[in-house]
């Protein structure tokens, strides 16, 4: 009879378990910043990954190599390479600026299909500074009002993906958040955390 309850009260668990599978598929709040492998800005990741981790959310870290370096000293060791990540392991992917993102993320296959995956399932997407045209490119931003780096050839490239560029510190669009320029950075951050915290 006690070894029947133990049986049941496992089937119960269990079927508890699977009667709630929006709970099993929401990943942790955990969030990947993607930086390119050179001449990624420092400011904009640190204080996007400051302002993550303040809310207590976990942050990894994406590159094209797996040593980035910054336009100074700054240099991080990425925890995995963009092709290796998955969508589903986020809650949020951002993508950060600096003129490594023009030379080395506008054309990343392999970054737009990991967006465009995130995109789907209804992650957050982000973007900051030089980075969004990742966005355009990815076709994420047709219709969509979104920010980046005030450099007129640079945002033609934003609207020829289909955007509606807002001269605006931080724009948000549903769960796509842009960021215009490294002193936005701060704000940006914190956007993507309150963003993430929503249930």
């Amino acid at each position: 009879m006690k070894a029947l309850l133990t049986l049941l009260a496992v089937c119960l668990s269990l079927v508890a378990s699977l009667a709630s599978p929006a709970t099993a598929a929401t990943p942790a709040k955990k969030a990947l910043l993607v930086v390119a492998s050179r001449n990624y800005l420092e400011s904009e990741y640190q204080n996007t990954r400051d302002a993550l981790e303040s809310a207590g959310i976990a942050v990894e870290v994406a590159s094209d190599a797996a040593l980035a370096t910054g336009y100074t000293v700054g240099e991080i060791k990425a925890d995995l390479l963009i092709d290796k990540a998955r969508a589903e392991n986020y809650a949020a992917i951002a993508v950060i600026g600096g003129y490594g993102a023009h030379d080395l993320l506008w054309q990343h296959k392999g970054l737009q299909g990991l967006l465009q995956k995130a995109h789907a399932a209804g992650r957050i997407v982000a973007a900051l500074c030089a980075a969004p045209p990742v966005l355009a490119n990815a076709g994420l931003l047709k219709g969509v009002k979104a920010t980046m780096w005030p450099d007129r050839t640079w945002i033609a490239t934003l609207e020829a993906g289909g955007a509606h560029y807002v001269d605006e510190p931080v724009v948000i669009a549903g769960s796509i958040i842009t960021g215009k320029n490294p002193a936005a950075a701060p704000a940006f951050g914190e956007a993507l955390a309150k963003a993430i915290a929503r249930p």
